[in-house]
């Protein structure tokens, strides 16, 4: 019987870079949400392109493809099956409150390993850290930033923004 390897937990250095990187999205139309160590994501984004299930692979040095696997200096990255399932009980959360939208795309950021374009491989996107914004911000709108905030309040603790919105008349902060 051969027994899975779990990826390794994720540096807390990079998960503080990766965080860093998603707040470099837009404020008005996205929220960045911390998600609990054991998820397999550390980071959930709800914008008005959707939702996002975020984790960071540490791995030092050159992605390439060999078969179905991707390998970073000859070690796989690993994670993907968890990404997914922090996805789908993202997906879960976002319905059991009402969300509109069902979708949500797991995504794995390379922090240290040199790669090429982004790619998909089981379900899940694999970029670099400067393809995060672009590969969120890309995808068509599905949400009004109103409604995008509300569900990424319930869901957890909204990292602040590089801005903060105004509160208005009748709103709480």
């Amino acid at each position: 019987m051969r027994f899975r390897r779990a990826p390794a937990a994720p540096d807390p250095e990079d998960v503080a870079r990766l965080g860093a990187v998603l707040l470099k999205l837009d404020p008005w139309a996205f929220w960045t949400v911390e998600l609990d160590r054991g998820s397999g994501a550390s980071f959930a984004v709800l914008g008005v392109t959707g939702a996002f299930a975020v984790t960071s692979c540490g791995l030092d040095g050159y992605l390439v493809a060999d078969g179905r696997r991707l390998l970073v200096d000859g070690r796989e990255v690993r994670g993907f099956r968890e990404v997914r399932r922090a996805a789908k009980v993202l997906r879960g959360k976002l319905l059991g409150i009402g969300a509109s939208t069902s979708d949500v795309v797991p995504l794995i950021v390379l922090m240290r390993a040199v790669a090429g374009a982004p790619r998909d491989r089981a379900g899940v996107r694999v970029v670099r850290p400067e393809d995060v914004v672009p590969t969120i911000t890309a995808r068509e709108r599905v949400l009004d930033p109103s409604t995008a905030e509300l569900l990424a309040r319930r869901i957890g603790h909204v990292l602040p923004g590089a801005a903060t919105r105004p509160v208005r008349d009748g709103e709480t902060p």
